[in-house]
């Protein structure tokens, strides 16, 4: 039976056969968005599952530092319920959290969300997009008026020069990075700008190695010789876009000499990626985390946006701005509202007419403040009291995990939602076993805005239930306590129906019945429309209809190496694993890479007197990891590289909690560090 892999944005398609409950191989069908191709997570991942780590039963803490007990599911969702009341009438609204999973279906967000405005009162929802593209969210909204990819993934086929920032494509997206280099030995052009030589640099037509965090000088320097050049859309800036001027006058200092300085990329190349980008009419951008993940992360999302509008390339087949969205639900999630200014929809809460449209479906009044973001909410314990977490292992993947761990500590109460036991499930007061994406229905959306089923296959094991049924129950108790409406639903469509009403301009068109056959991308508005493929051809979704320019300029590292810290760490990903390794840990895949490596460059191992596979430790002012020495050119002089998979030498044990101002994203990309020698 087809359903939808877990990992990545791409959302591929796969056909899991089942056999004795096991999960023995894994075909694809010949259908978007993969066409039958798979990576190795795809392929030979999808056995997480089955791991001895499931957690088959719901277990609470009577008091803290008791241990966990079993409990039934009536005791844990009592327990749960009557904690979240007393917090709720002690200290109010915004003294309460609620995290969905990216991970989860649409539904499952969907009534998540629905729980906190609805029951709890409050706006304080998020989810993992926080520390991944909640840049590009804040820089593609506030100018175009959406926050997603601009373009499909079918037009891959039609691109002609791919301007490639901070995306080791190759390992986190393999089946896009597969399209993209098919198109490159079709003749198209590929522009990567990245630190490391990835795959991605290798088959590149010209490779920008800046040094870290450097992009967004880099972006600037190129708007600036594109205007300088007159290779600008002057017809298509004047047409469809305001803010011009105020941001071309906010170009002066970016010269390519001062960007050759600043980048350490020489200026002739940088010259030469802004010709191509401005004279090659489809050509489209993509980027990940390697933009989005710093203190300035907003802004350089914004330098891309604004590029792009310079030189006319949104609303356009094979061109447009796309950004890699990391986890399988995490464009889902956003659309569903679990983010704390928007409702599903990304309409602002501040909004009064999606006020109104919202307390006229769910029938309760809304608060117009926005509430707090993921990282703001664990800064702010223990004013915060009490957070429900959904499939999410905060300690693995929020920065500086020593003081998080020491918030936790400190928080009076937190229900863990999940399938697998992971580094956050000590701290939990109640947990509660949920199903994997073999043992329920739904949706999730990928990263091109295609909405696709996920399908039950299997049973779920011990007392697991799906995630919209534990929450579903949740809310029935609190419901009941505070006296508020929550209704009962008979299942994920019935969940999927009600969104359909809540937003009918952007899922009104989609239904079950449609998705039977393949996935169908919003906007869709109605039953026999196919499902916008390019955005924006015609207008933005802003109040005027035109795009935004907005000046940006880069800030200082806030810890740049130093005498004792001379190193400069980024974190990252890996090929054979995902995010904080729950699932790629506890699959076939642990067996591929089964622990830490830390890029280093051979003139740094040289100074350090490090062999290759060496054991070594890597220290910030925050902790130190052990980990393996990978002397490798893939990583520049002084900067080392750690994947964050690993619970056991966690790199976000080093990484700094300072944060973007706009986004409030973490700066994963750039702390210092050292090395040293294990004795």
């Amino acid at each position: 039976m087809r359903t939808t892999c877990p990992y990545c944005g791409v959302g591929c398609q796969v056909e899991p056969e089942v056999r004795n409950g096991r999960v023995v191989r894994v075909l694809a069908p010949d259908l978007p968005p993969n066409h039958g191709a798979l990576c190795v997570k795809g392929r030979f991942g999808l056995d997480f599952p089955f791991s001895g780590k499931r957690l088959l039963y719901p277990m609470l803490r009577e008091g803290k530092g008791r241990p966990l007990r079993r409990a039934t599911w009536e005791e844990a969702l009592d327990f749960a319920a009557s904690r979240l009341l007393e917090a709720l009438r002690r200290q109010g609204p915004e003294a309460l959290a609620v995290f969905p999973s990216a991970k989860t279906t649409n539904e499952e967000v969907y009534l998540a969300q629905k729980l906190a405005r609805v029951l709890l009162g409050t706006h304080n929802v998020d989810h993992c997009s926080r520390l991944c593209h909640s840049s590009s969210t804040a820089a593609l909204s506030r100018s175009l008026g959406g926050a997603s990819m601009t373009n499909p993934l079918e037009d891959i086929g039609k691109t002609d020069l791919f301007l490639v920032v901070g995306s080791n494509t190759t390992e986190t997206h393999p089946v896009i990075a597969a399209m993209i280099k098919k198109r490159v030995r079709q003749g198209a052009g590929l522009i990567v700008v990245d630190p490391r030589y990835t795959g991605m640099a290798e088959a590149a037509t010209l490779w920008l190695r800046v040094r870290p965090g450097t992009d967004l000088f880099l972006l600037n320097a190129m708007a600036r010789y594109i205007l300088e050049e007159g290779l600008w859309d002057r017809a298509y800036v004047e047409g469809r876009t305001e803010g011009f001027a105020e941001w071309r006058a906010s170009l002066e200092a970016y010269t390519l000499e001062e960007a050759e300085r600043v980048t350490g990329v020489a200026r002739e190349r940088i010259a030469q990626a802004a010709r191509l980008y401005a004279t090659t009419e489809r050509a489209g951008a993509y980027w990940a985390m390697g933009v989005t993940q710093h203190t300035h992360g907003t802004a350089t999302a914004q330098a891309l946006v604004n590029l792009a509008l310079l030189t006319g390339k949104v609303g356009k087949e094979g061109a447009g701005l796309n950004p890699l969205r990391g986890q399988n639900n995490v464009q889902g999630a956003g659309d569903m509202g679990a983010l704390p200014d928007v409702y599903p929809g990304y309409l602002k809460v501040a909004d009064g007419e999606a006020r109104k449209r919202f307390e006229a479906l769910w029938g309760v009044p809304l608060s117009p403040t926005p509430g707090l973001r993921m990282t703001e909410v664990f800064q702010a314990i223990p004013k915060v009291e009490a957070i429900y977490l959904i499939g999410e292992d905060p300690v693995t993947s929020e920065p500086y995990q020593d003081h998080l761990k020491a918030q936790l500590e400190a928080l009076p109460f937190l229900i863990v939602q999940d399938i697998l036991e992971n580094e956050t499930t000590p701290f939990a007061d109640v947990v509660l076993p949920a199903a994997s994406f073999l043992e329920k229905e739904g949706t999730f959306t990928n990263t091109d805005r295609r909405v696709q089923r996920v399908r039950r296959l299997l049973d779920p094991p011990g007392e697991a239930r799906p995630d919209w049924w534990i929450t579903q129950e949740l809310g029935r108790r609190l419901a009941r306590g505070l006296g508020r409406p929550w209704p009962v639903y008979p299942g994920p469509e019935a969940i999927w129906e009600e969104v359909r009403r809540a937003i009918p301009e952007m899922m009104g068109g989609i239904s079950y019945a449609r998705l039977e056959k393949e996935g169908v991308r919003w906007p869709c508005p109605l039953e026999d429309h196919p499902g916008e493929a390019v955005l924006f051809r015609e207008r933005f979704n802003t109040p005027s209809g035109r795009a935004r320019f907005f000046p940006v300029h880069p800030t200082p590292p806030v810890e740049p190496p130093s005498p004792d810290y001379p190193l400069t760490l980024s974190t990252g990903r890996v090929l054979f694993h995902w995010h904080g390794g729950t699932l790629s840990r506890n699959s076939r895949l642990q067996e591929a890479y089964p622990e830490l490596k830390v890029e280093v460059n051979p003139l740094d191992a040289q100074r350090l007197g490090l062999a290759d596979g060496e054991p070594v430790y890597v220290v910030s002012r925050r902790g130190r990891i052990r980990a393996r020495a990978w002397v490798t050119e893939r990583t520049p002089e002084g900067v080392v590289y750690a994947p964050f998979h690993f619970a056991e030498a966690p790199a976000n044990r080093l990484t700094l909690d300072a944060l973007d101002p706009i986004s409030r994203i973490p700066g994963y990309k750039v702390s210092a560090v050292r090395l040293e020698k294990v004795d």
